[in-house]
């Protein structure tokens, strides 16, 4: 297996913020806004499989997210079918000029790896709307 030296994500040009586990997972921090509320250097995961952003209930509950009934339905890697709230939430990494609003975030603790520290689950959401790509370089 080939080892990943570098990982960087480019739009016009490359930026390192993103960082690699000796696993290979890929991460970043993030600053997340709702309302009026904001927390700082949140830990990210980037999953390329994910076709939606994740938060857990514990980042929900620090801003102040209020459980909404609107819930959307999403399956897993696993193949398991869920069910869970969506929340709007503006997303902020070190290297963007401006928050990217998504309108539908999922709050699930499930997928969440809590012994990693991650709060996070970065889909490609995100990656589209900043038209950002994942670039493994040696």
């Amino acid at each position: 297996m080939r080892a990943i030296s570098r990982t960087t994500i480019s739009e016009r040009s490359s930026t390192r913020f993103w960082r690699a586990d000796e696993m290979g997972r890929k991460y970043a921090k993030l600053s997340l806004r709702s309302d009026n509320k904001k927390m700082e250097n949140v830990l990210a995961f980037i999953d390329t499989g994910a076709d939606l952003t994740i938060i857990s209930t514990k980042v929900a509950k620090k801003l102040k997210i209020k459980s909404s009934n609107i819930e959307r339905k999403w399956t897993a890697s696993d193949g398991d079918e869920k069910q869970s709230p969506i929340t709007e939430l503006d997303l902020k990494s070190d290297d963007d000029e401006e928050s990217v609003h998504l309108d539908e975030v999922l709050i699930d603790d499930m997928p969440i790896d809590k012994d990693s520290g991650e709060e996070v689950i970065l889909g490609l959401d995100y990656s589209q709307k900043t038209k950002k790509v994942l670039r493994f370089d040696d």
